[in-house]
This record gives structure tokens, C-alpha cells and sequence, in this order.
């Protein structure tokens, strides 16, 4: 009885370190501006997982010295991610993945005014994709710092067709 005692309990520990889904929550730095990215993970076995994803960027626009224009992304990004290097004994996963990427650009609070001889860019739907690796340095068996570093391009943007955002946030695994 013993012996099945020291042979269940390391393996339930095991099994216990991630659950089926994590959330994340990721503050992030984007060249003149700042994002925001809560996610959903669901694990489809020990190496992979779909991710869910809606994102906020909010930045400024500066086409030349004269002109210079806020605009917001708003986000929603479905993907696919596989593990590219894990250390389960020190506690650090490397994760590699992309997909869809659709959203509204929402440029200059809705207006199109010339200026300076620049006529600015209408708002509208933007659709793409993105890439994205993450890394996953787990603090507890729910809890995680994990650092994204995504990259977004969007094939009909009016503005910037490619988005680089860097962040770190907190990932909570449910059981």
C-alpha cells in the first residue's frame, strides 16, 4: 500500500501542473504607444494548445515631422500554438505559434480631416494574421509570468500594415 502511495502521488503532481485552460492577462509596449491582451488557452495535450485572444492597441500616428494622429486596434486573433523548447524542472516553456487576425482600426477618433497637405485615413475593418512566441516561467502550479512578443499584419490596414508588441503579464491555469 505504501509503494502505491510513493508511485500515485508523483504522478498526480504531474498531471496537476496544467489544467485544460489558462487565462492571461499582458500589459504591452508598441513604438509610440501601448497595447493590451487578455487571453484564453485551451491545451489540446502536454505540447500544444488554441489560443483565443482580443487585443487593444492604442498609439499615435506620425507620417511626417508636421502631422501627427492617435489611432486605436481593436482585435480579435484565434491561433494555434506547439511548445519549441520546456524545462518542466525549472519551470520554463517556450511556445511558438500564429493564425487569424481580425479587428477595427480606429484612426484620428473618426475624423478625416486634411492636414498639413495630408488627407487622413479613413477608420475601418482590418483582417490578417500573426505570429507569436511566448515564454512561460511558471511561479506556481496556477500561476505564470509568461513574456509575448507578437507580431500582427494586416493585409487592408489604412495605416501600419504591421504591428510588433512586446508585453509580460500573468497566465492562471484552471484545474
Amino acid at each position: 500500500m505504501a509503494l502505491w502511495v510513493l508511485l500515485v502521488l508523483p504522478i498526480q503532481k504531474v498531471q496537476s501542473q496544467r489544467g485544460d485552460f489558462s487565462f492571461g492577462l499582458a500589459p504591452s509596449y508598441k513604438a509610440n504607444g501601448y497595447g493590451i491582451s487578455f487571453s484564453v488557452n485551451n491545451y489540446r495535450s502536454a505540447t500544444d494548445y488554441v489560443h483565443l485572444s482580443i487585443t487593444a492597441v492604442f498609439s499615435n500616428e506620425q507620417p511626417d515631422a508636421t502631422v501627427e494622429f492617435p489611432y486605436e486596434d481593436y482585435l480579435l486573433n484565434l491561433g494555434y500554438f506547439t511548445t519549441i523548447l520546456s524545462r518542466p524542472n525549472r519551470g520554463l516553456f517556450m511556445y511558438f505559434g500564429g493564425g487569424a487576425s481580425t479587428g477595427y482600426e480606429y484612426i484620428n477618433k473618426g475624423e478625416t480631416d486634411v492636414v498639413y497637405g495630408y488627407q487622413i485615413p479613413k477608420s475601418g475593418m482590418i483582417y490578417g494574421g500573426f505570429a507569436s512566441f511566448e515564454m512561460d516561467f511558471y511561479l506556481t502550479d496556477s500561476f505564470s509570468l509568461f513574456v509575448p512578443i507578437r507580431g500582427f499584419y494586416h493585409l487592408n490596414s489604412n495605416l501600419n500594415n504591421a504591428i510588433l508588441l512586446v508585453g509580460a503579464g500573468i497566465r492562471c491555469y484552471l484545474k
